[in-house]
C-alpha cells in the first residue's frame, strides 16, 4: 500500500472518531478542556424585599373581640398621612349603638318624668307642711292665755291642741324631709343610669370612628400576610383585636429575606457577599451581603414537609424607583470550595455510573475521581490532569 493511501485512511479514521466524540467546544464556543483553576460553587436563594421598620396597623381595641374586614387599600398603593386604608365592619356595632341610644332616651324620659312628679309631690308636701305650722302658731297662741282668764278645763283643752298640733308639725316635717331625700335618691339612681348610657354611647361612637384606619405617615401601604392561608388579607376575613393587618414599612430599612433548605445547612455564612435579582427586573443586579440566618429551621407553613432557616441580606445600595417591599428575588451566594484545582467542564463528564468518565478529544472515555462540582464544573481529584482536551457527552 502506497504512503499517500495508508495517509488518507489516517485521515478519514482521526475524522470519524472526532465526529463520533461529538463538537468539543461548550455552548459559548470555547473549546472543552481541563484547567487549573478555583472552583466557585455557587448557590442561589429564593426570597423577598422586606423591610426591617416601619408603621403597623392592626384592629384596635374594640368592644366586640371579633370582627371582619369591609374594605382594604390594594397592597403596594402609595399613601398619604391620615388617609383612609381599612375599614371594618360596623354592621354590629350600629345595631348595637342604636340600642345604646334608645337606652339613654328611655332613661332621659324617666328622668324628666320623676322631676315631675317630685315637684308636684314635694309642692304638696310643703304646703301640708305650711298649714301645720300655722296650726301649731295658732294653738301655741291660745296655749299661752293664763288660765286665770278662761276656765281650767279651756286651759287644759289648749295646752292639748297645743301638743297635739306640735306633734302634727314634726311629722310632717318627716315626711316633707323624707320625700325630699327618697327624690334625691331616685334621681341619684336614675342620673347613675342615664351617664351610663350616655358613656356606653360614647364608648361605641369611638368604635364606630375606630373601625375607620388611616395611614399613620405617608408611604407604600403593604398588605400582611393571612397566618395560616399563605396569602395576603382581603376583603370578608375575619379579624381580631390586635390582629395585624397591615404595615407602612420604612424604605430605608429594606432588606431581602432568603429561605436556605436545611440540607444545605452550613454552606453560607453571614458577612459573605451576594448578587441579587429582582424576578420583575431581571436584567438589574443589586450587590449585599448575609448579616444573619437564623439558628433553626423551621416550616414555612403548617403541615409543610420542607424546612428552612430565614436568611436576611443587607442591600449596599436601596433603588427606591424599583424596589418594593413584597417583590420576588434570588439571591446568588458564590462560595470557594476550592483553590487551584484541576477542573472539567460538566458537558464532558458522564457521571451517570458508579465511576464517573471522562470524555477526551478522540472519543476515549477516561475514568476519574470526582470532588465537588457547581452547575458548570467538576473538581477532578484522579485520572486526568490539566490541559486535556475533551469531547462532549452525548446521550
Amino acid at each position: 500500500m502506497s504512503g499517500g493511501v495508508i495517509l488518507l485512511l489516517l485521515l478519514i479514521v482521526r475524522t470519524s472518531r472526532t465526529e463520533a466524540s461529538g463538537t468539543s467546544q461548550d455552548l459559548s464556543g470555547r473549546e472543552l478542556v481541563t484547567r487549573r483553576g478555583d472552583l466557585v460553587e455557587r448557590m442561589t436563594l429564593t426570597g423577598e424585599l422586606d423591610a426591617g421598620s416601619g408603621a403597623a396597623i392592626t384592629v384596635p381595641s374594640l368592644p366586640q373581640w371579633q370582627s371582619a374586614i369591609k374594605w382594604i387599600a390594594a397592597d403596594g398603593t402609595e399613601v398619604a398621612e391620615n388617609e383612609k386604608v381599612v375599614e371594618l365592619d360596623n354592621s354590629s356595632f350600629s345595631t348595637d349603638l342604636e340600642e345604646k341610644r334608645r337606652a339613654e332616651e328611655q332613661a332621659l324620659q324617666q328622668l324628666n318624668q320623676k322631676q315631675s312628679e317630685t315637684v308636684a309631690d314635694s309642692s304638696q308636701k310643703e304646703l301640708e307642711l305650711e298649714r301645720k305650722k300655722t296650726e301649731f302658731d295658732k294653738a301655741r297662741i291660745e296655749a299661752d292665755v293664763p288660765d286665770s282668764i278662761v276656765s281650767r278645763r279651756e286651759f287644759e283643752d289648749r295646752q292639748l291642741r297645743l301638743r297635739k298640733a306640735g306633734m302634727e308639725l314634726i311629722k310632717a316635717r318627716d315626711v316633707f324631709t323624707s320625700a325630699k331625700r327618697a327624690s334625691a335618691a331616685d334621681r341619684a339612681n336614675l342620673m347613675l343610669s342615664l351617664d351610663k348610657a350616655r358613656r356606653e354611647i360614647a364608648v361605641a361612637n369611638r368604635a364606630m370612628d375606630s373601625l375607620t384606619l388611616k395611614a399613620p405617615r405617608r408611604g407604600i401601604f403593604v398588605v400582611g400576610e393571612h397566618p395560616w392561608e399563605g396569602r395576603k388579607i382581603l376583603s370578608g376575613d375575619s379579624v381580631w383585636v390586635g390582629f395585624p393587618l397591615a404595615r407602612i414599612p420604612e424604605m430605608s430599612t429594606l432588606q431581602v429575606i432568603a429561605a436556605l433548605a436545611d440540607v444545605d445547612d452550613g454552606r453560607i455564612s453571614s458577612g459573605m457577599p451576594v448578587r441579587i435579582v429582582l424576578d420583575a427586573y431581571p436584567d438589574k443586579t443589586y450587590a449585599g451581603q448575609i448579616t444573619d440566618i437564623t439558628p433553626v429551621a423551621q416550616e414555612p407553613a403548617r403541615q409543610s414537609l420542607r424546612r428552612s432557616f430565614r436568611v436576611k441580606v443587607k442591600l449596599n445600595q436601596i433603588d427606591t424607583q424599583r424596589m418594593r417591599p413584597g417583590l420576588s428575588a434570588k439571591v446568588t451566594v458564590d462560595r470557594p470550595a476550592r483553590r487551584a484545582v484541576v477542573l472539567a467542564p460538566r458537558a464532558a463528564l458522564d457521571l451517570s455510573g458508579a465511576q464517573a468518565q471522562l470524555v477526551n478529544a478522540e472519543g476515549d472515555r477516561i475514568k476519574v475521581r470526582v470532588g465537588v462540582c457547581n452547575a458548570q464544573e467538576c473538581e477532578i481529584l484522579e485520572g486526568a490532569g490539566p490541559e486535556l482536551r475533551l469531547g462532549r457527552v452525548h446521550g
